[in-house]
């Protein structure tokens, strides 16, 4: 019943989100596979036997390297399809997969999923990080099995999940199986699922896929920059403090912030001008300020590859932390506040080969900014990440010989 009645609001909805839809991609220059969306898809190979991953957006698409090479590697002959939800994301990953065949989701189009599962030879379905769409799940578990890989839910989805359990723990069970990033995150599938069958911890598969960043060309690669990636509210004003209480030392010429959020870049603009500072935007690059807000996505890898020092936000404020791989694989000690429970797994092994420094004040931040750390032992680190990429990844490919045996 429930399932009908999504359908019935889909339907109604359709006519107004269409060319709404339309409009915002136009805007966007994102209007040339829109229509993909909907369900007009147009296969123009004869795929024989495939498995289809679906991806959000970019940072997913990245975070499947390590196993899509593993799949090409281990299954040579089966063609491997990959979906996103964002027009970027499909042109990352065919620039940087490859993959046999690149398609916009359609989303919850259920006859259209189904035509493209038979005419692909779809064996499995993977869906990476916790994208739950009804249609989508339903269609494909009557066919193939259905796996979730890199699966996480946030405190606060929890609740959320809770609350309207009726209907996702009927969803969840339609996988044949949900791999997820750590134990936190099973013992909260578990608890939706009232079973721990479908469960396994495997932890985050995103880890150890190194990337060659884009030459932006905006920042002199002699310019001496202290970057502050990912921030949040209450979190820059401690680096600004602690990079003016260290100014005249002339360690950096300038300190680059990065917001996690966009919309904030505003008040962290009033904030720097507050405390003196002179600044800019990177998008409108000054070489003589004092310090650059990043006012545009995908810049941070080019800012990593450029800086001395560098500190990940969300984990001076309890956000649980964001990627730290992103900047540790440029071989920089990194700084981070106490709170990385998202990132637990590679934030422990950080800890044991001396590659990142924990700091909870000003004072903290200002001695890892003062410091030279010769006891990194990043090549013990990354090999430590490799086999445990290598660990996680096996159980994965036993799921794809099942399925296409």
């Amino acid at each position: 019943m429930l399932n009908f009645i999504y359908n019935i609001i889909l339907l109604l909805l359709i006519p107004i989100l269409v060319p709404l839809g339309y409009i915002i991609a136009y805007r966007k220059g994102e209007d040339k596979d829109y229509f993909e969306r909907i369900g007009f898809i147009k296969i123009d190979k004869n795929i024989e036997k495939s498995i289809w991953i679906h991806c959000a957006s970019v940072g997913e698409v990245r975070s499947i390297k390590t196993l899509y090479s593993t799949i090409k590697r281990e299954f040579p002959d089966l063609s491997i399809v990959i979906s996103t939800t964002t027009a970027t994301g499909k042109r990352i990953a065919a620039e940087e997969l490859n993959p046999d065949v690149a398609i916009l989701l359609p989303i919850e189009n259920r006859w259209a999923i189904s035509y493209l599962l038979d005419i692909l030879q779809c064996k499995l379905f993977i869906i990476v990080d916790t994208e739950i769409w009804p249609n989508l799940i339903n269609t494909v578990h009557k066919k193939i099995p259905l796996i979730l890989i890199n699966g996480r839910i946030s405190n606060r989805s929890f609740k959320r999940y809770k609350m309207l359990q009726f209907i996702f723990k009927p969803l969840l069970n339609k996988f044949t199986k949900i791999f997820t990033k750590s134990p936190e995150d099973t013992d909260k599938f578990k608890e939706l699922l009232t079973t721990e069958d479908k469960l396994k911890t495997l932890g985050n598969i995103k880890f150890l896929n190194f990337s060659r960043p884009e030459d932006l060309g905006i920042i002199p690669p002699n310019k001496r920059i202290l970057v502050a990636a990912s921030t949040h509210e209450g979190e820059e004003e401690l680096v600004i403090d602690a990079f003016l209480d260290i100014i005249d030392l002339d360690i950096f010429d300038q300190l680059v912030i990065a917001p996690r959020h966009l919309n904030r870049i505003d008040s962290v603009k009033d904030l720097c001008t507050k405390k003196g500072l002179k600044i800019s935007t990177l998008t409108k690059y000054n070489s003589d300020v004092d310090a650059v807000i990043v006012d545009r996505f995908g810049s941070l890898e080019y800012l990593y590859s450029l800086s001395l020092k560098i500190f990940v936000g969300g984990s001076i404020v309890n956000i649980g932390g964001h990627n730290i791989f992103e900047a540790l694989q440029f071989k920089k000690v990194i700084a981070v506040g106490p709170h990385m429970q998202n990132f637990q797994e590679i934030f422990t092994l950080a800890l044991k080969y001396n590659v990142v420094k924990v700091i909870e004040n000003k004072k903290d931040l200002i001695d890892y900014l003062k410091s030279q750390y010769q006891n990194a032992d990043f090549e013990n680190f990354f090999k430590a990440l490799e086999f445990s990429s290598r660990e996680k990844l096996n159980p994965i490919i036993e799921e794809i010989r099942d399925a296409i045996d």
